[in-house]
Order: structure tokens, then C-alpha cells, then sequence
């Protein structure tokens, strides 16, 4: 079954690696001893190559084995030649033994063609994807292939085809898929083939499409799961802790498969940061921290995000208002309104900054002494989402909501009267709003 399912996409890189057009060169080398001999093979080549233009290939087929057999070394161009031929042949002959001997003859065409010339990853992908094609209901040939196709990744890095990868991706799968190597192999072959797909990440359309489909293809397998990630990294992490490569490929490969929650991501983020701190850095672990509601930890990264230097204005103003939004939420009051404040003076329109110093006021209202106390936070309040509201309209649906329930709540008139005050006095609402405002009661 699991065979079916890769077929289609190693068919699909086998048609783009057969459009790769091949590079051929002559050489010199022949195994004839005498100049009447070079001759002679002279002549093979030239009497193989007239058929061959004229698609003669059981014609040329005579002379191309003499050439091929008696001076080896004399053209690259014989054996690009000899494969367009055998393959014509392999796909004539109907299944049997004399197919499966055109098969093997073809391997052998590369296997000298690199004895020969050399250009042994190049030669040994096309190698690869010829087994394939030809012997891919065989699981001993597939794991042959992959073979193949593993070293000449190994060997071209970032000068490999993109077929090749692809088709280096899926035999592997398919190989783990019959319990022939396990999932780790397969995430190591993963990991050095996105490596070379970085380097190359907007040469082509063809790198992004087949980055997709070998991405694609390790979550359709379930390979690329966050359990797989942590049986992966997790017995290389003590060792690695603080290795700064390592952090980052973990990091990179969990935030790509979405495993950017786990307590691996967040113990090599910490580490990474640990060694190499940095402003952003900081704000990207409080961020996560938050999204994991760990409050307390996301307070310190963003503490440590808004000391940085050379941050630009509005975005120390929203990371200051991060800060006293997660100040709240952590009872800290106080330092809430302080941020708060701190966002606003860089951002004077920054609307939501008023609504969290408006919020602050209120969860700090404890503070003031008795009940009418506590309530002229209410006011202090109420003027800051007013001006949220003036700065930023977009606000006006929730931020009304909490003007008309915190209206609500004002002194009542006789509470304002016995203390010989009336609506529109100025009023200082003391503690750490420490904020000047008007009287109002409600009735």
C-alpha cells in the first residue's frame, strides 16, 4: 500500500530528472596499442554515431559495443549514447530474462562511464533513477537505488538535482515503509537534503516545489511529527546543549512542522538565547511563553526585549504594552501602569496602551484605602479608554463595552456630597495611578 502511495511522486521526478539534459566531453584514453588500432576505434565511433543520429539503434548497436568494449576511454559521448539506447531497448523487450539483462547492462554503462570519466555523483543519481524506473517493485534494487542516490547527494550538495533529491526522499520512505531503515535515518536524510534546499531557496520554482513535496510527503507519512522530532534531538540534546548550530537546527526544524510548543523548542530557545541574547530574541521567547501562559517567564524575556539598544520606537512601544498586559495578568499592578505608560510616551496614538493603562486602573484600585477611594479609579480609567477610542476608533466596539459597565460602578451622589465634592471637581486619584481626573457620581 505504502508503495502505491510514493509511485506517483517518483514517477513525477523521474520525468523532470529525464528533461535534465547531461554534459558530454571526449577523451583520449583508448586501450589499443598500435595507431592502426586507434583507427579502428576512430572508426566504431563514427559508424555507431551515423545510426545513432538517425535513431538506428539496433544498427549502431555493433559498433558501439566494439567502441564501448575495446577503448573505453575514448568518449564521454558513448556512453550518454549508450544509455539513450539501452533504454530504448529495456522498454521493447517484454518482461523476463532478456529485460532484466538489457537492466543490468545498463547499470554497467555507468559504472564504466565513472571508471572512465569520473563525475561520480552526477553519474550515479542518473544510475539511481534508472534502477528505479525500471526495478521499483523490487524492494533490494530500491534499497540499491537509494543507495545510489544517497551518496550522490552526499557528493553534489548543493549542485544536486532536484530529482534527485526528490527521488533520494522517496525511495527512502518507501524503504521505511518495508522496515528496512527506521524513522531516524529517515530524518537524517531529511535534515541533509533541507540544508541543500536553503542554499538554493530562490534560485528556482523548481527548489520550492520540491521542498513542498518532500515536506508534504514526511507529514502524509506521519514522519514529521513533533513525538519524532523529540526521539530525534532529545538524546543528542545534553551533549549539544550549547552547541549554537545544533540549537538553531532544532529550533528551525520544530518551528517548521509546528512543534514550536514543545519543552524540546523551549529548552533550545532558552539555551540559544543564553548564549547568543539578543532583543529579538528575548521578545520571541516572551512570546512564547505567553502563548504557553507561563506569564511569569514571559515578564523577564520581556523585560530583558525592551532594555535592548537600537529597537525602533513603535516596536519597543508594543512590547512595552506586551509587557503591561502580562504585568496584569501577573498582579502587577503597579508595574502594569508603569509600562503602560512607557508605550504610550512612544506611541502617543497607541490605543490599546490606553485601554491596558485603563485596565491597570482598575485591577490596582485595592490599593487606594476605603470603598469611595477605590472607586475614583473607575474615573481615571474611563478617561483613558475615552482617549483609546479618540486615537484609535477601530477600538470603540469593546472599549464602549467597558465604558458603559465601569460608569457603572462611579461613587453614588450622596457618597460625592457628604464629602463636599460635586461632579467636575478636579480629583487626584492617588497610589500608583497617581492620575488627575474629574468628580462624576451616579445616581
Amino acid at each position: 500500500m505504502k508503495r502505491k502511495i510514493l509511485k506517483p511522486i517518483i514517477l513525477t521526478a523521474l520525468f523532470f530528472l529525464f528533461l535534465i539534459p547531461a554534459v558530454s566531453q571526449k577523451g583520449n584514453g583508448s586501450i589499443y596499442a598500435s595507431s592502426e588500432d586507434s583507427i579502428q576505434c576512430g572508426r566504431d565511433l563514427s559508424s555507431y554515431r551515423g545510426f545513432f543520429m538517425l535513431k538506428l539503434y539496433e544498427d549502431a548497436y555493433y559498433t558501439w559495443w566494439k567502441a564501448f568494449k575495446n577503448c573505453p576511454a575514448s568518449s564521454e559521448r558513448m556512453y550518454l549514447d549508450g544509455v539513450t539506447m539501452y533504454r530504448s531497448f529495456i522498454e521493447a523487450a517484454p518482461e523476463g530474462p532478456e529485460r532484466e539483462g538489457l537492466i543490468d547492462t545498463l547499470m554497467l554503462v555507468y559504472d564504466q562511464r565513472i571508471e572512465n570519466f569520473g563525475k561520480e555523483g552526477n553519474v550515479l543519481g542518473r544510475k539511481g533513477r534508472d534502477l528505479l524506473t525500471y526495478r521499483s517493485e523490487d524492494m533490494d534494487e530500491v534499497q540499491k537505488a537509494y543507495k545510489m542516490l544517497k551518496k550522490s547527494v552526499e557528493i553534489q550538495g548543493k549542485k544536486s538535482q532536484d530529482a534527485v533529491i526528490l527521488l533520494y526522499m522517496t525511495s527512502g520512505i518507501a524503504l521505511k515503509n518495508e522496515g528496512r531503515i527506521d524513522d531516524n535515518q529517515v530524518m537524517e536524510d531529511y535534515f541533509s537534503v533541507i540544508v541543500i534546499l536553503d542554499q538554493l531557496e530562490g534560485r528556482s520554482s523548481r527548489w520550492a516545489k520540491t521542498r513542498a513535496s518532500i515536506d508534504e510527503m514526511m507529514l502524509n507519512e506521519n514522519i514529521l511529527t513533533c513525538e519524532v522530532l523529540d526521539d530525534y534531538f532529545k538524546p543528542q540534546f545534553e551533549q549539544n546543549k550549547n552547541d549554537i548550530t545544533f540549537l538553531k537546527k532544532v529550533i528551525t526544524f520544530y518551528t517548521t512542522t509546528g512543534c514550536d510548543r514543545t519543552e524540546t523548542y523551549v529548552t533550545a530557545s532558552e539555551n540559544l538565547y543564553r548564549i547568543e541574547p539578543g532583543p529579538e530574541s528575548a521578545h520571541n521567547l516572551a512570546i512564547l511563553f505567553i502563548t504557553r501562559n507561563d506569564f511569569q517567564k514571559a515578564a523577564l524575556y520581556l523585560k530583558e526585549a525592551v532594555q535592548g539598544e537600537n529597537i525602533n520606537p513603535e516596536t519597543k512601544a508594543e512590547w512595552y504594552y506586551e509587557l503591561a498586559v502580562v504585568s496584569n495578568a501577573n498582579k502587577n499592578f503597579c508595574e502594569a501602569i508603569g509600562y503602560a505608560r512607557e508605550a504610550i510616551q512612544l506611541k502617543s496614538d497607541y490605543g490599546k496602551a490606553y485601554v491596558a493603562l485603563g485596565d491597570a486602573f482598575i485591577a490596582s484600585r485595592d490599593n487606594l484605602g476605603d470603598d469611595f477611594q477605590k472607586r475614583t479609579a473607575f474615573w481615571a480609567a474611563v478617561d483613558k479608554y475615552k482617549k483609546a477610542i479618540s486615537v484609535d476608533p477601530s477600538l470603540a466596539g469593546e472599549t464602549n463595552k467597558k465604558l458603559n459597565i465601569y460608569s457603572r460602578q462611579y461613587p453614588h451622589s450622596e457618597d460625592v456630597f457628604f464629602l463636599d465634592m460635586k461632579d467636575g471637581d478636579s480629583y487626584l486619584v492617588e497610589g500608583c495611578i497617581n492620575e488627575n481626573t474629574t468628580v462624576r457620581s451616579r445616581k
